[in-house]
């Protein structure tokens, strides 16, 4: 796994989620917080990309269950739950809106050299962020491998594993950087493993990327 040809996929690393009291906070999550730190520091220690996906929710969001869908309110537009967790926060990053962008705008997401942030207002960022697809499809191309860390397992995660698959690089998912809910979480983790994704520790990782 070389660095120049590695992405780093964050899923969802954010303060409703990962920290106590947060709106979608499951018992636990925290545990992987050093995790996620290390992986973020590796990745700038390595000069690898990182590419993540977070919530951006409005109050008329279609998921809120305030408007018939399935969950509280969560990651609401600028606030604190929105947030990043500060061991995930980026250092430069390009927001990627879920509202059309001329060819300009997708040209100046595809070279920049920070970290891409999509923001969706649905858990699976190919449904929540129109341009998740295409730019990723795009941006992927020259890369061989992409890792894979974040919250949750049963459900943002396996979207994100789920519409990775389908665009090419190698995907290793760090096993003691996700969490669970509890629901199935299993049960996707051996449907992973029977579609040839890989599994790492943070340590085993670190074996991989050369020094």
């Amino acid at each position: 796994m070389q660095p120049e040809s590695t992405i780093f996929y964050d899923v969802d690393t954010q303060r409703d989620f990962l920290v106590p009291g947060g709106a979608l906070y499951v018992t636990g999550a925290d545990r992987i917080i050093p995790a996620l730190a290390a992986l973020t520091t590796m990745a700038r220690d390595n000069h690898i990309r990182i590419v993540c996906s977070m919530d951006r929710h409005f109050p008329d969001d279609p998921e809120l269950r305030r408007n018939g869908g399935k969950y509280d309110d969560h990651c609401m537009d600028g606030s604190e739950g929105q947030k990043k967790i500060a061991e995930t926060e980026p250092l430069h990053p390009l927001y990627i809106p879920n509202h059309p962008l001329s060819p300009k705008e997708i040209d100046t997401a595809l070279s920049h050299q920070g970290e891409i942030v999509f923001e969706k207002q649905e858990f699976d960022v190919f449904i929540g962020n129109r341009h998740a697809h295409a730019i990723l499809r795009m941006l992927l191309e020259p890369f061989h491998d992409v890792v894979i860390y974040g919250v949750y397992t049963e459900v943002c995660v396996a979207h994100a594993v789920e519409g990775l698959t389908q665009l090419g690089p190698k995907l290793t998912v760090i096993s003691d950087a996700i969490a669970d809910i509890g629901d199935d979480a299993d049960a996707i983790r051996h449907k992973w493993k029977h579609a040839g994704i890989e599994f790492a520790t943070v340590a085993e990782l670190r074996e991989l990327i050369p020094a």
